[in-house]
């Protein structure tokens, strides 16, 4: 049963208890005054306005769900590289020669038909692209297995000092207010490893 059903299960029966207590108090008052007309039009007026209210299923937040990437492809690497090459030519234009940016992609996507026209630019291109993508991958992949060794490593313990009071002397019962040394805490993770 979803958390919806159930809270418009318990809002019902409460709503029912509800008017079950009305009905049980419009009774009772009958029964302890003599001209009880007019109050019981009150109270049958007052049990008509309670409504019943019911929660609407809610939809699962996005939260829970893993992030879904996509594949670096060697079409978008070199649609990006070659959208903002083209942005930064059209920015040395004079302004009446310039392609607008709706009309960029059109230019664009003749120049990558060229380049899948001429198949040995073309492997040439994606190979060096694969090579470069290859060694991306690799590098993030040993950064984040090292910070999980350093997690597993046990931790050290902290040695905090002592806070040492000054109080006046007279009252003390003791003389060793003024030892201050450090005392080690061990953790109650470290007991799990």
């Amino acid at each position: 049963m979803s958390y919806s059903k159930v809270t418009n299960a318990i809002a019902a029966a409460v709503h029912e208890e509800k008017l079950n207590v009305i009905k049980q108090l419009k009774v009772f008052l009958e029964s302890k005054i003599d001209d009880t007309d007019e109050i019981g039009d009150f109270i049958d007026e007052f049990s008509a306005t309670l409504t019943l209210t019911k929660v609407k299923a809610s939809k699962k937040s996005s939260v829970d769900k893993p992030k879904r990437t996509r594949k670096a492809t060697f079409y978008n690497h070199w649609l990006g590289n070659r959208l903002k090459e083209f942005s930064e030519e059209q920015n040395l234009l004079p302004e009446d020669e310039r392609v607008s940016r709706t009309e960029r992609m059109k230019h664009v996507s003749l120049e990558w038909k060229a380049l899948k026209s001429d198949t040995d630019a073309f492997n040439e291109a994606k190979a060096k692209w694969e090579e470069m993508s290859s060694s991306e991958t690799e590098e993030p992949k040993k950064q984040k297995e090292e910070p999980k060794k350093q997690k597993k490593q046990p931790k050290k313990s902290k040695v905090v000092p002592k806070k040492v009071e000054e109080t006046d002397n007279s009252d003390s019962d003791s003389d060793s207010d003024e030892d201050a040394t450090p005392v080690a805490i061990n953790s109650d993770s470290e007991d799990d490893e």
